[in-house]
């Protein structure tokens, strides 16, 4: 498994991802339709397995990333915040008539949310009388009804679950902790580093500027997007990094990132205020600067921290 940040533990939260995308894929083809479609190896997907893939334009951008779990026989799609109907159809316009390969919405059917923080696997397992530590990152595990998804950890842990709305025997949901809100989320995002939708990725970034390498496989074959991603792969050239920074106060942000001599050489996506590390953020550095190079933001000063494996 990559290095990921140190974690910052927090207290056990849910988060409601009903905004999330949700859909069911089924047919000997749903996996060679993502494979197709997205930057990693979907067809050697197994059973009970999952992984992030992109889908990306022709000129290789991120339209999304997704979370896929081969609940075999069906193939479930999770997407990102407000992100399902452009999934969708994304995928749907892309079906063609010899493909054997199902897409329905699940938005009407299945509720959905995450828990997140420290002791959350040891709180599932004793909940479902099961060894939750088994499931790999991004894998599934099934009870009753209810798809369980270990996803990136936030504040410590994370889950993914997944269940019928008339679900009873398998509900999980507990007033036992608090919900979790937008900005808080934010936050143990930026602590862990961990980039979103709408901020650090969209169609205005490439996936391997993002860092999104664990999401993109470069052996497999011919997908959209694909040749600019191995281009920028193969030359080892990337016109900006998505790094994570510290400043001395709050920026409005997204906002542009600036050299000494007023040059404009990124851009600053997120700021949020931890107790634990001071003023974080994300932003988006020009290649083309030295690494010593001072920078600011809005007239505050802005350090890069020490490079590290961002997690997805």
């Amino acid at each position: 498994m990559e290095p990921f940040f140190p974690q910052i533990p927090h207290p056990m939260h849910w988060y409601d991802e009903n905004s999330y995308g949700r859909m069911r894929m089924a047919g000997a083809d749903a996996l060679a339709l993502l494979h197709r479609l997205s930057t990693n190896h979907m067809t050697q997907l197994t059973a009970q397995s999952g992984c992030q893939t992109v889908v990306t334009t022709p000129i290789g951008r991120s339209i999304d990333i997704l979370h896929v779990v081969n609940n075999d026989p069906d193939v479930w799609v999770i997407t990102s915040d407000g992100q399902g109907p452009t999934v969708y159809s994304h995928l749907k316009k892309n079906i063609f008539f010899n493909d054997k390969v199902t897409l329905a919405p699940a938005g009407q059917s299945h509720r959905q949310y995450a828990l997140y923080g420290d002791g959350t696997t040891a709180w599932l397992s004793a909940q479902t009388a099961t060894d939750c530590m088994r499931v790999p990152m991004w894998g599934l595990m099934r009870w009753h009804d209810t798809l369980l998804m270990r996803v990136a950890a936030l504040g410590g842990d994370g889950w993914r679950i997944l269940e019928p709305n008339d679900a009873v025997a398998g509900k999980l949901m507990s007033d036992s902790f608090p919900q979790l809100d937008k900005a808080t989320l934010s936050l143990w995002q930026l602590e862990a580093g961990v980039p979103a939708y709408g901020s650090e990725i969209s169609t205005d970034f490439i996936p391997l500027e993002t860092g999104l390498e664990s999401a993109i496989h470069s052996a497999k074959g011919c997908y959209v997007g694909q040749e600019i991603i191995a281009r920028m792969e193969s030359r080892g050239r990337r016109a900006k990094t998505l790094e994570r920074i510290t400043l001395e106060q709050n920026v409005p942000a997204p906002a542009p990132l600036t050299a000494v001599d007023g040059r404009e050489v990124g851009l600053v996506t997120r700021v949020a205020h931890s107790a634990a590390m001071g003023w974080i953020g994300y932003a988006y550095i020009s290649s083309k600067i030295d690494s010593t190079e001072a920078l600011s933001c809005a007239g505050v000063s802005v350090q890069r921290m020490l490079k590290a494996v961002t997690q997805h």
